[in-house]
């Protein structure tokens, strides 16, 4: 039992799993929409992005997705783009999801956790900001009130 609890820590703390930070260069990755249309990371060199990483089951998670909605009319005009990854869920569940809370961008299903364990998400909600060379500028964990989303969303508008 020792030895399955100190693989498990290993298996999930270790530098190994992939865990990206400030200062990291943000992995490349594709993932698709719920139209089964493709992003790559790569592509959005020049925009600030805000990768969040979430779940239905997740209340912390709806309450960013809403500030998120309210504002990305805003800073997608300004050169933020929000890559909003669903973390190991169906894609029926994914799109009602969308469709209760009218949620107005593109939602991303990554449903082996590929890109999830790629970052070393662990908990949700998971954010990265991401600037518009690239490297990860901050991981944030957990909840956060409408104002710092909008401090966050501040920072990754190209060219600050």
């Amino acid at each position: 039992m020792i030895a399955a609890i100190g693989y498990t820590f290993y298996s999930h703390f270790s530098t190994e799993r992939g865990l990206v930070d400030a200062g990291d260069v943000a992995p490349n990755f594709v993932l698709k929409d719920l139209d089964d249309n493709s992003i790559e990371l790569k592509d959005l060199n020049g925009k600030g992005i805000y990768m969040n990483f979430w779940a239905t089951y997740c209340s912390f998670c709806r309450q960013k997705m809403q500030y998120l909605k309210d504002h990305y009319e805003e800073y997608r005009e300004k050169g933020v783009e929000i890559v909003s990854v669903n973390v190991n869920e169906s894609k029926l569940q994914v799109e009602r999801h969308k469709d209760r809370f009218d949620i107005n961008y593109r939602l991303f299903l990554d449903r082996n956790s590929l890109v999830t364990n790629a970052y070393g998400v662990v908990s949700l909600p998971t954010v990265f900001l991401i600037d518009e060379n690239g490297i990860v500028i901050e991981r944030q964990l957990g909840a956060k009130t409408e104002e710092q989303v909008l401090e966050a969303l501040e920072r990754l508008i190209p060219g600050r």
